[in-house]
């Protein structure tokens, strides 16, 4: 599938396969994708073949050949240049956002989505808090092992707590560093965008503090309680991001379904507008059947907003007339399905 690096539009009818190019594009992004797949969920059913995904990506006037597969031990395997690199380094050279229509009950399903969300955004901002995250993900289950197990040997919990302590406060500061960038871009998105105002919450009194002594205080005050309960109630792996819709003064949550989508089409774009000023470069866009949901005025600034924005954007849709405003601004492909199997057609 070669292509010119401006946008591109990807038709066609449900079921023929539109949104697995996306999830293989996402693929080439730390994580799990797209559809937040495990790695060998994604191989062909049933067949179980595996899989592999490449790519040539050409930014700032270098050439990267990225390659990601699944090896014979189901271990995701990560090549830059025929190098074998952790995911993170994809984050070193290249930003990835996505939006799907899976993430359209974000702002009224659990905290877990949203807390994922605020991260792989964050994950963009400072490539470093993916391990950040899975460092304190490995203290916190061990942690809650020993609260499961009844373990009351204090010197146990100090010396995982203090660790914890400090990988929570880092991850609890990148997160307000993101929150902060977006919501700076937020306030000066084009007009037709609604506005919303972004911050870290918690239903824990303790606050969502960045000092790594407070969070290791609390962690030990916390202890019976926790013990009883039999794991970590309190930390940031319990807080949660709140939007607040300045247009009409009421939460995101309590906007209509169309409102909330809006508002999350906003937060792409002013992510991907500061990560443009952050990192001198603007990000990959994954937008799957985006254009869809909005109205013709509202669809038009969206397109303008993709050009203005310089970035490679992946767009993809049942009707192909949705994209007709483009005026020819994107590569466009069709997907069609034939005998089981998905077959891409150039459209020039």
């Amino acid at each position: 599938m070669a292509m010119s690096g401006s946008s591109v539009v990807i038709h066609g009818k449900n079921g023929a396969g539109k949104t697995n190019i996306l999830e293989a594009i996402s693929l080439l992004a730390p994580g799990r994708g797209i559809r937040n797949a495990k790695s060998n969920d994604i191989s062909r059913i049933p067949e179980s073949l595996g899989w592999k995904v490449k790519a040539t990506l050409e930014h700032r006037n270098q050439t990267h050949e990225i390659e990601t597969y699944v090896d014979n031990k189901s271990l995701r395997i990560v090549k830059i240049d025929e190098k074998i690199q952790s995911q993170i380094s994809l984050s070193k050279i290249y930003r990835m956002l996505w939006l799907s229509p899976s993430m359209d009950r974000l702002w009224i399903e659990g905290a877990d989505g949203r807390r994922k969300f605020l991260d792989r955004m964050t994950l963009n901002f400072i490539p470093e808090h993916g391990s950040l995250s899975i460092n304190f993900q490995k203290l916190l289950k061990q942690r809650n092992r020993l609260l499961k197990d009844k373990v009351y040997d204090k010197n146990w919990y100090e010396a995982l707590e203090v660790k914890m302590a400090i990988d929570g406060a880092n991850l609890n500061k990148n997160r307000i560093f993101t929150i902060e960038k977006i919501g700076k871009s937020l306030t000066n998105l084009n007009p037709s965008f609604p506005k919303a105002k972004l911050s870290l919450t918690n239903s824990q009194d303790l606050d969502n503090s960045i000092n790594s002594n407070d969070l290791a205080k609390a962690l030990r005050d916390n202890r019976q309680r926790d013990m009883m309960a039999g794991r970590t109630l309190i930390g940031p792996h319990r807080i949660d991001m709140s939007a607040f819709y300045l247009n009409k003064n009421i939460e995101v949550s309590e906007c209509s379904t169309g409102e909330q989508k809006a508002i999350l089409i906003s937060i792409i774009l002013a992510n991907a507008w500061s990560l443009t000023e952050y990192v001198g470069d603007p990000p990959i866009l994954l937008l799957d059947e985006v254009a869809a949901h909005l109205d013709d005025d509202r669809r038009q600034e969206l397109y303008n907003e993709i050009v203005n924005l310089k970035a490679q954007v992946f767009m993809t849709g049942t009707d192909q007339n949705l994209f007709g405003s483009l005026n020819g601004l994107a590569d466009e492909f069709e997907v069609v399905e034939e005998n089981g199997l998905s077959k891409i057609i150039n459209k020039e």
